[in-house]
């Protein structure tokens, strides 16, 4: 039998009764005044938390609601698996709060106190006892998460991370059955450019394209890769409609390529160049020539950007990429989707999981690298712009929707950034509007990320609370009597990575009132 009362050890509290904090699962703060009562005022604030999210819903619409919903579910849900599993281990939970700060409503149930705080930035359970510098009555001793042993701590500390993981495979299933699996290879024209080749050549929405340049068309990837090289020339197009084969022919526009739109910013990959100083440019060699030419140290460029058309001023002369253009018909398509049986939907959300999770753990390590720290503080310091609008630094629109349009574009700098609940709120309002299928990828991703981020192998996240209980009971195999950690030496550990999860979450607010992440849903 394991023995789970405490025993006196070389990292037992010191006897000056230092008590300091350490942040329980989920990060929240120390205990409350114990027998506090729970009046009639603190119904009169939930009364008042219920008249607050109704106005927000009138203020801000169904969608802000909705994300809002959802994400507190998921925290509610994440704090959940660490209590269930905390009582099902027979430690002792104290409280269990949705958010932090001072108390808007809570009740007492047993042991536990359950209740809503005024800052909604998350959840917490407090567990008694979850390292030896906290104090605790010798009779609990017993129900302390340090007295238990390995095979109940970690699984304590992981529910919660690994509750995101099932909402994510739930919704995945829930997807696959519900709305199905893209199929690449089935797909029809969603939407024709105005003034593009595609319009040109008569293409419609609904229309079929079976083949290009004589080549066979299919998945969208595919064709992309086939309209890339052939701009400027002509090009045969046979597509159908409606059952009947139609042919067309075609000159393909140009549209600048990544590393020709670096040298020239605040130009972007995809913008199609239609004047310099005034003139026509019909091909990308017009347009390295026209750009150069003359003393000037600048040009000013007219150019077409998701159907609007703006003007800006490059520095000259510039040195371009001989190839620096893609081709460009101007179509989008509409990818058909196929209902996957129950069965089949279990295999694919696993599959699909694991792809997410190896991309997600990149992305992860990616934007805590040093170049990709560097990035988001030049995002940073970079956020505002002359006009105030994200990403329109030196452009000038000239038409009269061009502004609102550019405005609400994705901004490859978006990839470079975290997302405060601000953002996450925003995003989760556009994938609202944008139909199911977007919103619960969206909530996938949140909680996928949610769960990982928690996994890091740092106090005071779940994983560092993980790596403790390791770190711990390998030094007991080797030694052969039981050893805790002295969380007083992994205070530092712990100050900076809450100072490192504050100031990206200042940061990231910042970032999201002054330059919002622009949707990447379409219209």
């Amino acid at each position: 039998m394991t023995d789970t009362t405490h025993q006196p050890t070389e990292t037992d509290p010191p006897s000056n009764g230092d008590t300091r904090s350490w942040p329980q699962i989920g990060g929240g703060p120390g205990p409350s005044p114990e027998g506090e009562s729970v009046g009639s005022s603190s119904w009169l604030r939930l009364v008042a938390l219920a008249i607050g999210i109704a106005a927000l819903g009138l203020l801000t619409g169904i969608s802000v609601l909705a994300i809002v919903f959802a994400i507190a579910i998921s925290i509610f849900l994440h704090e959940l698996g660490h209590f269930l599993v905390a009582k099902r281990a027979g430690m002792m939970v104290t409280e269990f709060f949705i958010g932090f700060g001072p108390r808007i409503w809570s009740f007492r149930r047993g042991e536990t106190e359950y209740g809503i705080k005024v800052i909604p930035a998350g959840a917490y359970v407090r567990i008694i006892g979850m390292h030896n510098l906290e104090q605790v009555d010798p009779a609990d001793e017993g129900r302390t998460y340090r007295a238990q042993p390995y095979r109940k701590r970690l699984p304590v500390v992981l529910a919660g991370p690994f509750a995101n993981f099932a909402i994510a495979l739930v919704l995945l299933f829930v997807l696959f059955v519900g709305w199905g699996t893209p199929n690449t290879d089935r797909w029809t024209v969603d939407r024709v450019l105005a003034g593009t080749a595609a319009a040109e050549a008569g293409l419609q929405a609904g229309d079929r394209i079976i083949s290009f340049d004589g080549q066979s068309v299919g998945d969208f990837a595919g064709l992309s890769e086939m309209i890339q090289p052939a701009a400027g020339r002509p090009v045969e197009i046979v597509y159908e409609r409606d059952g009947q084969e139609l042919t067309a022919t075609t000159v393909l526009s140009w549209r600048l390529a990544e590393d020709a739109a670096a040298a020239l910013p605040p130009l972007r990959t995809g913008d199609q160049v239609l004047l310099v100083n005034g003139q026509e440019v019909d091909t990308y060699d017009a347009f390295v020539t026209q750009v150069n030419a003359g003393d000037a140290t600048r040009a000013t460029v007219v150019f077409d950007r998701g159907g609007y058309r703006y003007e800006t001023d490059v520095a000259t002369p510039v040195e371009l990429p001989a190839e620096g253009y893609l081709g460009f018909l101007g179509v989008g398509p509409e990818i058909s989707r196929e209902r996957l049986s129950p069965i089949a939907a279990i295999g694919e959300s696993g599959s699909t999981f694991g792809e997410v999770v190896v991309e997600s753990v990149t992305a992860i390590g990616d934007r805590f690298s040093p170049t990709g720290i560097g990035e988001y503080v030049e995002t940073v310091t970079n956020a505002t712009s002359e006009d105030g609008a994200p990403g329109t630094a030196g452009i000038r629109p000239l038409e009269p929707d061009a502004q609102l349009a550019i405005s609400s574009a994705p901004d490859p700098q978006d990839e470079n950034r975290f997302l405060s609940i601000l953002g996450v709120g925003r995003l989760g309002s556009q994938a609202f509007d944008s139909g199911p299928i977007a919103f619960m990828w969206l909530l996938i991703l949140v909680n996928i990320f949610l769960g990982l981020f928690n996994l890091v192998p740092l106090p005071p996240l779940d994983g560092g609370h993980a790596a403790i209980a390791t770190y711990e009971t390998v030094r007991e195999k080797i030694s052969g009597r039981r050893y805790r950690v002295d969380i007083a030496k992994l205070m530092p550990v712990t100050y900076a990575m809450v100072f490192l999860i504050v100031a990206i979450g200042i940061t990231s607010l910042y970032l999201d009132i002054v330059d919002p992440v622009q949707n990447p849903f379409g219209p």
